[in-house]
């Protein structure tokens, strides 16, 4: 089972030509804001999703929506979920200033979040070793196109180099 943690400042700072990444060139903002761990296994990899204000799902399959009263549109979003497989850059949170029903509904549902996820994932591999991740509309916007080596993403083509 996941939790909530914080992203250190120093995994943003190291990362600042990452494309598609939130609060870019905030690094404040970047390790306050909450992200679940999700475990699932793709390559050996820890994933970090973040929460949301304001997610599309009507998009597709982008993340999950945990809406509370003061924020319908929250969600998790896939888009922007993190590969962070070293700890040192992991926080926990003195307190998690997360909505109870928000908690209960990641709580309750999180074999079918877990399931979207790896859906996500599954489909962004596919999608980039077809060379067609920057177009499609579910991917294009994602930070998995920072770690294509740690998803095992190799596209054999000379027109790559």
């Amino acid at each position: 089972m996941g939790g909530f943690v914080f992203i250190s400042k120093a995994y943003f700072s190291e990362r600042q030509k990452f494309v598609e990444m939130l609060d870019v060139n905030n690094l404040e903002k970047q390790s306050t804001r909450f992200y679940l761990y999700i475990n699932i296994e793709i390559n050996g990899n820890s994933f970090y999703i973040p929460l949301r204000k304001h997610v599309d799902i009507r998009m597709g399959n982008i993340g999950y929506a945990v809406p509370s009263s003061t924020k319908p549109f929250a969600g998790l979003d896939f888009r922007k979920a993190l590969i962070v497989n070293d700890k040192t850059y992991i926080e926990a949170p003195q307190h998690v200033n997360v909505a109870s029903s928000q908690m209960k509904n990641i709580l309750n549902n999180m074999p079918k979040i877990e399931k979207l996820f790896n859906q996500y994932v599954n489909g962004y591999c596919k999608a980039a070793r077809k060379k067609r991740a920057t177009l499609d509309r579910l991917y294009k916007f994602s930070t998995l196109h920072n770690f294509h080596e740690e998803l095992g993403i190799v596209v054999n083509s000379k027109e790559d180099e």
